[in-house]
């Protein structure tokens, strides 16, 4: 009862960091998880049903998507507030649980649900640096360091189109020698962004030429 009671005065980031701390005291992510997913989940409903009503999906598909919103949160804790564009935490974090689901959302429409396949059939697209540490390793240790590693690409990822984005960084996970991706992440990409194999070539060749002038021109590398 006490564990609950201090998570209810826990502010939102305290939560966050308590779900993190999974493995080394359950009882205190449980039910931190538990307050985060009480105080945003209407937040999130409401996205979702945004969604699904504007990709002509149903009511049903939006609770999936909830659920694999807050599956995402208790996996994968990443919210940043220093990289938030928001200066209230509650606003950023609102924001960040919207770019879930909305990838949620793609996941469903490129597989049928948005439920966490395992890391063999894991092929989904990347939106997000975050989102490459995370698939990259399951070590936290070689995450923080991979992130503190990839930190100097923020401000170059942020200047790319989403398209040059998501193409940039799927490709660094699946081909990070530029050798050829998977057949099903190309046709992921095709479908996703409405592009032709030629054009995800050429928003690639971009998208890394962008990404050496930054470091050649800050770093020198």
């Amino acid at each position: 009862m006490e564990v609950i009671e201090e998570m209810k005065l826990a502010c939102s980031l305290n939560l966050l960091e308590y779900i993190g701390w999974k493995e080394e005291y359950p009882e205190e992510a449980k039910a931190a998880f538990e307050e985060f997913c009480i105080r945003y989940d209407q937040a999130v409903v409401k996205a979702a049903e945004i969604f699904c009503y504007k990709w002509n999906l149903t009511e049903t598909v939006a609770l999936d998507i909830v659920n694999c919103t807050f599956a995402r949160v208790w996996k994968y804790h990443t919210y940043n507030h220093e990289k938030s564009k928001s200066k209230e935490v509650d606003t950023g974090i609102r924001r960040w649980l919207n770019r879930i689901a909305y990838t949620q959302l793609a996941n469903y429409t490129n597989r049928g649900t948005c439920h966490e396949p395992d890391i063999e059939t894991d092929l989904s697209l990347i939106y997000s640096l975050d989102e490459l540490v995370d698939k990259t390793t399951d070590d936290e240790i070689t995450r923080k360091e991979l992130r503190k590693q990839l930190k100097v690409l923020d401000d170059v990822i942020a200047q790319l189109g989403e398209k040059h984005r998501i193409i940039y960084l799927t490709y660094k996970l699946y081909a990070p020698a530029g050798k050829n991706i998977p057949r099903s992440v190309s046709k992921k990409l095709q479908n996703e962004l409405e592009l032709v194999p030629g054009s995800i070539r050429k928003y690639k060749e971009q998208a890394i030429k962008q990404v050496e002038n930054f470091l050649n021109r800050n770093y020198g590398s």
